[in-house]
């Protein structure tokens, strides 16, 4: 196998609630890269990631598998946790080591208890986050409904990159607003080549585009400008104060602090 540069590498934990589909999301990332020639399935005890014995048996992951696949130059590695609270040290021990979080959740559920624990973990590491709303071809599935769910209980950040086409069992495929580009499902195949927004969510997908971007933009600008403030009124006041040798090192680390939690940190998280 090849050396791959350090810079190359990405890091990406998969977690969720307990039943969303980790383990059938990681094992399609494997077949759309390559990386495995056949689509696998949990009920079947065919995916790569839960290869032990008992996990075949329960239909269920019961600890953390490391995997890799290789996309568009950059090495990514997987690591698929359990969603079961009994197993959650596997979840906590990968958001540890990775620099991002892939976090699934059910579009007829929603938000979940493991859904907001391993958010809490993932924001305490500053780690990057992507949601990814799955089982939309379900019963009662609705990915708006969710979605205000995402902005209400994790984070008010979180914008839509990609819009469902149809719903439920009409579920045919996917728009991609980064891009206005679209998909149709694949049906158990690799994804096919992009194609032409349909007419029926063009004006939808344009104004979805439009809002999520004004109001990120909107919000960036204003947490940078609460930033700026905070630093120069602190600035302002170190400068006021007598230059001790103690206070000089407090407003030294400070600055030191600041620059650390502000360098690198992702704007928004994606959902």
């Amino acid at each position: 196998m090849a050396a791959v540069e350090p810079g190359k590498i990405r890091n990406v934990a998969v977690v969720g609630h307990r039943g969303v589909g980790k383990t059938s999301l990681v094992e399609a990332m494997l077949f759309q890269s390559g990386v495995t020639n056949r689509l696998g399935a949990v009920a079947q005890g065919s995916t790569v990631t839960d290869w032990d014995e008992d996990e075949r048996k329960r239909g269920m992951s019961l600890s953390a598998t490391l995997c890799h696949a290789d996309w568009q130059g950059r090495k990514i590695n997987l690591i698929d946790t359990p969603g079961d609270p009994g197993f959650q040290g596997e979840s906590i021990a990968a958001l540890q080591v990775v620099e991002g979080a892939l976090f699934v959740v059910s579009g007829v559920m929603g938000v979940e208890v493991g859904t907001t624990r391993n958010w809490a973990r993932a924001q305490e590491h500053g780690d990057c986050c992507v949601v990814l709303v799955n089982m939309l071809d379900r019963e009662r599935a609705d990915f708006y409904r969710v979605f205000a769910a995402l902005r209400g209980q994790l984070s008010a950040r979180c914008v839509a990159v990609h819009l469902p086409i149809g719903s439920e069992h009409e579920l045919t495929g996917i728009v991609d607003l980064l891009h206005m580009t679209a998909y149709q499902s694949p049906e158990g195949g690799r994804e096919a080549a992009p194609m032409e927004i349909p007419a029926e969510m063009a004006d939808v997908s344009r104004n979805t585009a439009r809002s999520c971007s004004t109001r990120s933009w909107r919000r960036t600008r204003r947490s940078w400008s609460a930033t700026s403030k905070v630093r120069s009124s602190g600035l302002r006041r170190s400068r006021t104060r007598s230059k001790t040798p103690s206070r000089a090192a407090s407003s030294s680390r400070s600055r030191a602090e600041w620059r650390r939690r502000t360098s690198g940190r992702p704007l928004f998280s994606t959902c």
